[in-house]
């Protein structure tokens, strides 16, 4: 019988652990803890997330919904309509609608597609001036806000005609077609200077959230080029401009000269054969910090008018790349 020493005599009975079990141990407790963080941070990524679309939507006086049916899109709904496009009826200088009607985009008749849009006319009242405007949305908070400006010998409707109201709406953006005072529905006050017209409009329509574009064609430009000059620098939420057919004889000469103050992404757009217009712009290129000249070959002025497709598809490149811009 083999005897033991005393120092010896605690190691009886006693189960020494295999290495391999004790290391297989620790990596399943590794492996517990990675997927635990893992889990935590998803859930505080999604939660973040939801709040801050909360947020955004709340800050525009919109709504965010989860469900893409366009049944369930606030605007659709009952009483959400009014709501999403800022009418009041007990405001008595506030839009008045004057026609709605649903656009469906859907292949299949009687079902609904999540490009589908509402083409809507109103008025507003604007220190008692009747302003009369187009506007098309897809229901959702929009990527941005555009207000479009028709020039001399049109009215809001061209952008409907051409399909930009259209194709906007359908690619996510809050699309404005204003009538200019003295054009179409809207009445002229000759007090009213322009840019501060354009100013109480974007106010009243609550156009700044999430960021507004402005677009002007032709005769416009001179009003919308004010605008931007006074305003642009002392507000970041005006995101970019642009400029069709744009003429020397359009602007001041103090324009041309506060034009650096512009604080906005601006894109002029010509006819490739409208010398007067690239000249233009290429002048008023060099005067703005943050600007592109583009031309469409083998078109002089309305080159909008006699190719829409691809003037659309322009206006779609240029207005997606600030929507990226403005969600940095």
């Amino acid at each position: 019988m083999t005897r033991f020493e005393d120092d010896e005599a605690p190691l009886l009975g006693r189960v020494i652990p295999n290495p391999g079990i004790l290391k297989m141990k620790k990596i399943r407790l590794w492996i517990a803890v990675i997927i635990i963080v893992t889990i935590v941070g998803a859930l505080f990524l999604i939660t973040s997330t939801k709040i801050h679309n909360q947020s955004r939507a709340y800050m525009i006086g919109q709504y965010r919904v989860k469900d893409t049916k366009v049944e369930d899109r606030p605007m659709y709904s009952e009483g959400g309509f009014n709501d999403f496009v800022g009418i009041n009826e007990t405001d008595p200088h506030g839009p008045k609608l004057i026609d709605v009607k649903h656009v469906s985009k859907s292949k299949t008749e009687g079902k609904s597609s999540d490009d589908d849009f509402l083409l809507f006319e109103a008025t507003v009242d604007i220190l008692d001036n009747k302003m009369h405007y187009r506007e098309a949305s897809n229901g959702w908070v929009p990527k941005l806000n555009i207000i479009l400006f028709h020039g001399e010998h049109f009215t809001s409707a061209i952008w409907n005609d051409i399909g930009t109201l259209e194709d906007l709406a359908s690619a996510g953006y809050r699309v404005v077609a204003l009538e200019l005072p003295g054009h179409g529905l809207s009445s002229l006050d000759p007090k009213l200077r322009p840019a501060e017209f354009i100013k109480l409009f974007i106010q009243h329509l609550d156009l700044y959230r999430p960021g507004v574009v402005l677009l002007s064609a032709d005769s416009s430009n001179a009003a919308t080029m004010e605008y931007m000059i006074r305003y642009s620098k002392h507000s970041p939420l005006l995101k970019g401009y642009i400029n069709i057919d744009s003429a020397n004889n359009q602007y001041t000469d103090m324009q041309r000269i506060t034009a650096q103050t512009i604080n906005a992404q601006v894109l002029f757009l010509c006819g490739g054969k409208d010398t007067e217009c690239l000249t233009s712009s290429h002048d008023w290129a060099r005067h703005v910090t943050s600007s592109r000249v583009h031309s469409f070959s083998n078109a002089y002025k309305e080159f909008y008018n006699e190719d829409p497709v691809v003037f659309n598809t322009i206006l779609k490149r240029f207005l997606e790349y600030l929507s990226k811009s403005n969600d940095s």
